[in-house]
C-alpha cells in the first residue's frame, strides 16, 4: 500500500477508534493475536458464538443455568476435549454429585480425571488455587459456586481470592470452569446474588437454558437448550446459539433437532 493511503486508512481507523472503542475496529492479525488457546466445548454452535472458539484457557470461564439446562452435560464434554492428547484435567466436585457413569458417557477418560471433595470449608478455595496453580492440568472445573458463597462470609473470601485466581490462571495457562445456579430476579433485587463478583471476573460467561424435551417413539431421548453468551472479552453483543443433547445412550452433541 502507497504511504498516502496508509497514512489516510490509519487516520480513518484512529477517527474509528476514539468515538466508538479500541475493539471497534482493528487489523484482523491484531484480533487473531489476541485470541487465547481455547478448549472446545464439542458444541460446534457454541464454540462459534464465545468469540474464541471454545472456552479460553488462562482466564475463567462461568456456565449459568437451572437444572437441566445443560450446564452440566456441556463442561463434561469440555472436560472430555481437554483430555484430548493425554491430559489430565480435575473436577471440583463441592455438590458430590459427579456421577462417573454419566461422566464416562460423556466421553470423560475417568483415569486421566482427579476428582476433589474438600470437606472443610475453609480448604475448598485453596483446595482450586493450588490445582490452578499447579500449571499441570489443561481445566480445572468446579461444581458448583454455591457452595463457594453459601453464606456472606463465605462469598466475601471467595470473592477476596478472585483476583489471585485469575492472575493464577493467566499464569499457569489453566481454564478455569465453574458452575452456578441462574440468580433470580429478586435476588439481584435485594443484592443476595452471591456471584455477582464472579460475573465481572470472568472472561467468558455463558447462559444456558433448556427449551423442551425431545422425544422418540414415546421415549425421552434428549433436550434442546439455547446457549446465550452475556459477556466475552473476545466479541460484542450477546449471541445465542442452539444446543441438543442426546442422553439415550453414549452422550452427543447436536447444533439442532
Amino acid at each position: 500500500m502507497a504511504p498516502d493511503k496508509r497514512r489516510t486508512l490509519e487516520s480513518a481507523i484512529s477517527a474509528i477508534q476514539q468515538q466508538h472503542g479500541v475493539r471497534a475496529i482493528r487489523p484482523l492479525r491484531e484480533l487473531a493475536a489476541a485470541l487465547p488457546p481455547a478448549i472446545p466445548t464439542g458444541f460446534v454452535a457454541l464454540d462459534a458464538i464465545t468469540g474464541c472458539a471454545g472456552i479460553p484457557r488462562g482466564a475463567i470461564t462461568l456456565f449459568s443455568g437451572r437444572s437441566t439446562s445443560g450446564k452440566n452435560t456441556i463442561a463434561y464434554k469440555t472436560l472430555a476435549q481437554a483430555q484430548i492428547g493425554g491430559a489430565t484435567s480435575i473436577l471440583l466436585d463441592l455438590t458430590h454429585t459427579a456421577d462417573p457413569g454419566y461422566l464416562q458417557r460423556c466421553g470423560v477418560a475417568l483415569d486421566r480425571l482427579l476428582i476433589a471433595r474438600p470437606q472443610l470449608e475453609a480448604d475448598r478455595i485453596v483446595l482450586l488455587l493450588d490445582a490452578v496453580q499447579s500449571g499441570r492440568v489443561p481445566l480445572v472445573l468446579v461444581d458448583g459456586v454455591a457452595e463457594l458463597t453459601a453464606t456472606q462470609a463465605q462469598a466475601r473470601h471467595f470473592n477476596a481470592a478472585l483476583p489471585r485466581l485469575r492472575q493464577l490462571a493467566r499464569t499457569s495457562g489453566c481454564a478455569v470452569l465453574l458452575l452456578n445456579e441462574t440468580a433470580s430476579l429478586w435476588q439481584r433485587l435485594l443484592s443476595l446474588d452471591m456471584a455477582a463478583a464472579l460475573r465481572q471476573a470472568a472472561a467468558l460467561h455463558v447462559e444456558l437454558r433448556r427449551e423442551e424435551w425431545v422425544y422418540k417413539e414415546g421415549e425421552l431421548v434428549g433436550y434442546a437448550a439455547r446457549a446465550q453468551v452475556v459477556r466475552s472479552l473476545w466479541r460484542g453483543g450477546s449471541p445465542s446459539a442452539p444446543v441438543a443433547i442426546v442422553f439415550n445412550g453414549t452422550v452427543r452433541a447436536r447444533t439442532t433437532w
